[in-house]
């Protein structure tokens, strides 16, 4: 039996229940000694069906489950198998929802997207042949295990846990990458094949970033699929280039001459392969491996010029105390960029920061640009997989922006 506690909360209408969680000065806590040793808990809001995970020590108090549990607690408790049902049927009408984004029956999704689809801190891969999973906060961590159990019984598929990454660390977490349930095949290693955006995308379980393929860039890869063909594009620089999914639909649509940047040499020789394994001509790639600015003006002192440039770095804002300092990095990755950039030539610059508004990014990027006839050609979005809630909040966290130097 678990446990759930009743909490009230500090005076809040009706509308504050519309977010997936409530911060710590918004509810009355609750004493250590009602707590496990993690001082975290199951808890029911007080007059509403709202249950969630609370974790007393973080900011963010308590994380909502699915509103289908309030149904099974009795007395203050719940029966674990009556958990993991809720939890299973969940999975599977999230797997049915997320089956109308029009993507390929072979297609990698991402399954749970943490608290804004129900699973708190839940992050879940569909790569077909893997589920691969990843926890990132304490409330994650409890509910993990039931989780587990849960997509046990969907299918006979491996399960691999990355719980890796910053926003680990910011909550005293270990990193944790282990495989849950390993493959049928015994001699099958680390590398994982699917289909992704019309590609063909190889990455490795050990060695890869956060749970995989930053499949939340699907619709800006495909709407760059359409339009190529549209431009002189000859001439690509993909900047912080990981495993080369924009680099590869380059190649997809002919373009020859690659040149990718990335401080990770293994990605590197990574996105090479998978480049060539989707090149439609003869394709020449040129890697640099290091610090992204410091390539950028070293190609601008040898006079390159590329007709297509693509800059997709990691988070620059980790937290919102970095805020500043992201803005004046997204405005000197936009400054070198533009320089680097062809007449007619096409720019995309992307940010995850989930700290940096919309209006800041945009801001940022065109206090860099240098001068040119500069048209924002496309405002791209994170895939719908990566569920965004229908209210204001962090939930829209990449920016993607597509920009033409025009001739006039």
């Amino acid at each position: 039996m678990i446990k759930v506690l009743e909490i009230e909360t500090v005076g809040l209408k009706q509308k504050f229940f519309k977010s997936p969680w409530l911060f710590s000065n918004q509810i009355i806590h609750k004493s250590d000694n009602e707590l496990n040793n993690d001082k975290v808990s199951l808890v029911q809001i007080k007059g509403t069906k709202k249950v969630g995970v609370y974790c007393k020590n973080s900011l963010i108090s308590i994380r909502f489950l699915p509103d289908s549990l309030f149904e099974k607690i009795e007395n203050g408790f719940i029966k674990k198998d009556q958990f993991i049902d809720v939890i299973f049927n969940h999975l599977v009408n999230l797997k049915k929802a997320k089956s109308k984004f029009n993507f390929t029956n072979k297609e990698a999704f991402r399954l749970s997207h943490g608290d804004n689809d129900g699973l708190p801190a839940i992050a879940i891969d569909d790569y077909q042949s893997v589920l691969v999973l990843q926890s990132s906060s304490q409330a994650g961590e409890y509910i993990l295990p039931y989780v587990i159990d849960a997509l046990k019984q969907i299918d006979e598929r491996s399960i691999f846990e990355r719980s890796t990454g910053q926003i680990r660390k910011l909550e005293n977490l270990p990193e944790r990458t282990r495989w849950i349930r390993e493959p049928l095949n015994k001699d099958q290693n680390f590398e994982i094949n699917c289909l992704f955006s019309s590609l063909n995308m190889t990455f490795f379980l050990n060695k890869a970033q956060k749970t995989g393929l930053f499949l939340d860039q699907r619709n800006n890869l495909t709407y760059l699929a359409n339009i190529i063909k549209n431009y002189n594009i000859n001439s690509c620089l993909d900047i912080c280039s990981y495993a080369g999914s924009w680099s590869s639909i380059a190649a997809n649509s002919g373009v020859e001459n690659l040149t990718l940047i990335d401080q990770d040499s293994w990605a590197l020789n990574l996105a090479k392969r998978n480049i060539l394994a989707n090149a439609k001509g003869n394709t020449t790639i040129e890697t640099l491996h290091g610090d992204m600015f410091e390539h950028m003006q070293g190609l601008i002192k040898n006079e390159k010029k590329f007709d297509l440039i693509i800059a997709d770095p990691p988070a620059f804002a980790k937290s919102k105390k970095h805020i500043h300092e992201a803005k004046r990095a997204y405005s000197r990755m936009a400054k070198l960029a533009s320089k680097l950039l062809s007449e007619n030539g096409l720019l995309i610059v992307c940010s995850c920061s989930r700290n940096i508004k919309d209006s800041e990014f945009l801001e940022s990027v065109s206090l860099g640009l240098e001068e040119g006839n500069w048209v924002f050609i496309h405002k791209g979005e994170q895939s719908p997989c990566h569920t965004h809630l229908a209210h204001p909040d962090s939930s829209e966290y990449l920016k993607c922006y597509f920009l033409n130097n025009r001739i006039l």
